[in-house]
């Protein structure tokens, strides 16, 4: 099947159109210029073209698109493998072009060897891009982009010999595990960076240096299997523009850098599926701008928060942390801005920080979940919270009793989910529980 005569129904019959999509086209396979050819484009205000899934496709895009600024294929498995049939070169590729995204079509991989191919280029996302194991050239000579993405590019072992362009604000390498990670040289070269996100690649990456990027904002290391530790190199080093680091499922992290983190607007940190790790950053109670604080599957986390939680902390989930046990140093009842506690699978911490009434009293929403052996609620314990407006208990399997003595006045939202003991024994009175 062909696009063609039938698509135009005349002569430069799409002289207004800005986007334009082709998805799901199973059985297109060639995709024809206007019958009216000559040296007007067909469409000579199209913005942005998507192709998406149109697996049989081949041969020529059209290539006279002067005012292109997006262009995304997608599953397009044949497009331009013979390279030698195709006129969509690098001569006639839009030079206006800002934005390319190309997933599974490795037809097209050849598009970024040439140096000079899109001048204006600020965002290029490649995904399995294969049959090379150094990233092209080109990339390194945009002296405009902005953004690069690489995912599941299995032969990928490195990046520009003369690294990225200096302009780059942001980095996502997905599913590259050969891939080396920048060296030192290249990471200093990096000055504008301010997102990095490495989800199970780079495998030789051992020890990451924060203070490397001076404008580093989001940092996320995700399934990165050999990474060690996050060092700062200097005692006077100030990351005062990180404010996000997240990192999930590394399991050769066994603990942070002696001192605490020199991050003074800090504002989320997260640490999950970090089975190995023992210890959190010193000096927690430093992070003065820290609102959110998610630890999550960190089953050998004994301490942390000697000195007390950051001040000003408005979120806060322990889940699935086992050995970890309250103490009366981490200040809980200072935290006047706290207004979520979420906590599960551990029940000792929860009845702990009830019957001793460790909670601040401003909270105002407490999540229960996961907490297999947990069969009453006692109502006294809740009865300090007396700002709490949302009750959430979900997945405790043996839960029967709701507290006699009820639940705190100023409760206004109710929710119990997934607790079948308890759906049992209220069978006739889910109206006054507030079952979901």
């Amino acid at each position: 099947m062909s696009v063609g005569v039938e698509f135009y129904g005349g002569n430069q019959p799409f002289q207004s159109l800005e986007k334009l999509e082709f998805m799901g086209m199973s059985e297109w396979e060639e995709w024809l210029p206007s019958p009216g050819g000559g040296e007007s484009p067909d469409f000579p205000r199209l913005k942005e073209l998507n192709i998406n899934r149109c697996p049989k496709l081949r041969g020529n895009l059209l290539t006279h698109l002067p005012s292109l600024k997006k262009l995304s294929v997608s599953y397009c498995g044949v497009l331009h493998e013979n390279r030698a049939s195709n006129t969509l070169n690098t001569k006639t590729l839009p030079r206006s072009l800002e934005e390319v995204t190309i997933y599974e079509c490795p037809g097209l991989s050849w598009l970024l060897e040439s140096t000079e191919m899109l001048p204006s280029l600020q965002m290029l996302s490649v995904n399995f891009f294969g049959g090379t194991e150094r990233l092209p050239q080109m990339v390194h000579n945009s002296n405009r982009l902005q953004r690069l993405t690489l995912s599941y590019c299995s032969s990928l072992l490195s990046l520009p010999r003369n690294s990225l362009p200096t302009t780059l604000t942001s980095l996502e390498i997905v599913e590259c595990r050969k891939l080396e990670f920048l060296s030192r040289d290249m990471m200093a070269n990096l000055t504008s960076l301010q997102t990095l996100y490495l989800s199970e690649s780079c495998e030789s990456l051992r020890v990451f240096p924060l203070g490397i990027f001076p404008k580093l904002s989001s940092l996320s290391f995700i399934g990165c299997q050999n990474l060690e530790l996050l060092s700062v190199e200097r005692a006077d080093e100030n990351l005062s523009h990180l404010n996000n680091i997240y990192i999930h499922c590394c399991p050769n992290l066994v603990s942070f850098r002696d001192g605490g983190l020199p991050t003074p607007n800090l504002t989320s940190f997260r640490v999950s599926g970090c089975e190995n790790l023992e210890l959190l950053p010193d000096r927690m109670h430093t992070l003065t701008a820290l609102r959110t604080l998610e630890i999550e599957d960190v089953p050998n986390l004994v301490s942390f928060a000697q000195g007390g939680l950051p001040p000003n902390l408005q979120s806060f989930w322990i889940i699935n942390c086992e050995r970890l046990r309250p103490s009366v140093e981490w200040r809980l009842q200072r935290l006047a801005s706290l207004h979520r506690f979420w906590i599960g699978s551990n029940q000792d911490l929860l009845e702990t920080l009830l019957e001793e009434q460790l909670l601040p009293t401003t909270l105002h929403t407490l999540e229960i979940s996961q907490l297999s052996n947990l069969k009453s609620l006692d109502g006294k314990a809740l009865e300090h919270l007396t700002s709490l407006k949302e009750l959430q208990i979900g997945s405790c399997e043996s839960l029967e009793f709701l507290p006699k003595e009820g639940f705190p006045a100023s409760l206004s939202y109710l929710s119990i989910r997934d607790c079948p003991s308890l759906k049992k024994r209220y069978r006739t009175r889910r109206e006054k529980i507030g079952e979901t």
